[in-house]
């Protein structure tokens, strides 16, 4: 039974049986073989269609995790400056620009993923490198995607993925590297960084990696906000880690893929994860969740990544973040733009998309409401097509 074994060992075993031809072309019945390197995970879930049953998975395992009593709560003693809003920001200029065009760099991964190390390398090189934006002395925080446990790209970033970006850091100097980040409701974020290898990735590359959970917290007030904060009548002030002080410089490391609630998860909405838990449920995920892709721009606000280093060898193109339909464009997008990037990244999506699965990216890109909504206020840098300059590698 196909239950019984794997892809791969299937069609070892129809080629010796019936011939090497019949398994090349994937004539082997109900397992739906499909033209993907690696044959043991398939290309396609099929599952898409999920927004209450999925919504409903969140309230079961909220309900009965072993999450502490104060877990949503955003309590006095762990706010910096006794609550009061603090003036800080990490705003900068696009260090990856040619004149007022925001670089984007695109690759296509080598096959089975044999060279990440090459891979991020090669993409770094189209846009100018680390040095454009880093300096060795700097303090440098790596924010990967930490949201669920899901084997990648489901759940957040690939293991290999960041062991290999770590690699090619500290390969050229970059020595003072921290991986931080906070998961979604499926915590604690401990628990996550476990499932998703994030650790071993860590250890095996000297790198200390941490969660804001129980840390300090800064209140921000965000003027430009229409969304964030301004729910039950707020004035724009939401949470965010006072840890973020300091580092000099940040990379995320976003997926790209779509999100059943947001549309997309790419960059922008990758900052999900130093919004305090309390603001998410009070202010992102306010109002039976209309206004997350609005929200999720305006976190930018106070906030922007130095650089962005993507993957897009795997996809989901519907649903999302946790179970979708997955496919693999087999890309590595670099910018140092967030709206910039996350519209490609929305390009090379819709490449791949099914007609009868809208999940509302099935729009000219600039007008998905995340990139919208953050050319609206002010986040990022590009703020039309004719603004973005896409390098292939």
């Amino acid at each position: 039974m196909s239950k019984e074994i794997t892809r791969r060992k299937f069609i070892e075993d129809v080629a010796k049986c019936c011939g090497a031809g019949i398994a090349a072309l994937g004539l082997i019945g109900p397992t739906k073989a499909h033209a993907v390197a690696d044959l043991d995970t398939p290309a396609h879930e099929g599952v898409w269609r999920m927004r209450d049953s999925q919504l409903m998975q969140y309230g079961e395992f909220i309900k009965n995790a072993p999450l502490p009593k104060d877990y949503f709560d955003k309590p006095a003693e762990k706010l910096v400056n006794g609550g009061a809003p603090v003036n800080w920001s990490h705003l900068h200029p696009n260090y990856y620009a040619d004149g007022n065009k925001s670089l984007v760099g695109m690759i296509m991964a080598t096959q089975l993923d044999k060279d990440l190390k090459g891979d991020i390398k090669k993409a770094m090189k189209l846009i100018g490198g680390f040095e454009k934006s880093l300096k060795k002395s700097d303090r440098i925080l790596i924010k990967p995607n930490m949201n669920t446990g899901d084997p990648w790209p489901q759940g957040g970033t690939d293991a290999e993925f960041l062991k290999a970006l770590l690699s090619v850091l500290k390969d050229e100097g970059y020595m003072n590297l921290t991986v931080a980040d906070t998961c979604g409701p499926w915590g604690p974020t401990e628990r996550v960084i476990k499932k998703l290898g994030l650790d071993t990735a860590c250890k095996e590359t000297n790198t200390p990696i941490k969660h804001w959970e129980q840390e300090q917290w800064m209140n921000i007030r965000n003027e430009k906000a229409e969304f964030l904060g301004r729910i039950g009548g707020g004035d724009g002030t939401v949470a965010y880690p006072a840890d973020l002080r300091n580092y000099d410089k940040v990379i995320y490391t976003p997926i790209m893929k779509t999100h059943f609630l947001g549309g997309i998860t790419m960059s922008l909405k990758l900052s999900v994860g130093i919004l305090h838990r309390a603001d998410r449920g009070g202010q992102l995920h306010n109002f039976n969740h209309i206004f997350v892709a609005e929200q999720a721009a305006e976190i930018n606000l106070p906030f922007r990544p130095d650089l962005i280093i993507m993957d897009g060898r795997r996809s989901l193109i519907s649903g999302g973040p946790s179970h979708g339909e997955q496919v693999k464009p087999g890309v590595i997008l670099v910018s140092g733009d967030q709206v910039a990037n996350d519209v490609m990244g929305i390009r090379v999506i819709q490449e791949w998309y099914p007609n009868m699965a809208a999940n509302k990216i099935g729009m000219y890109a600039w007008y998905q409401k995340q990139i919208a909504q953050a050319v609206k206020v002010g986040v990022g840098y590009a703020r039309k097509q004719e603004d973005i300059k896409l390098i292939l590698g």
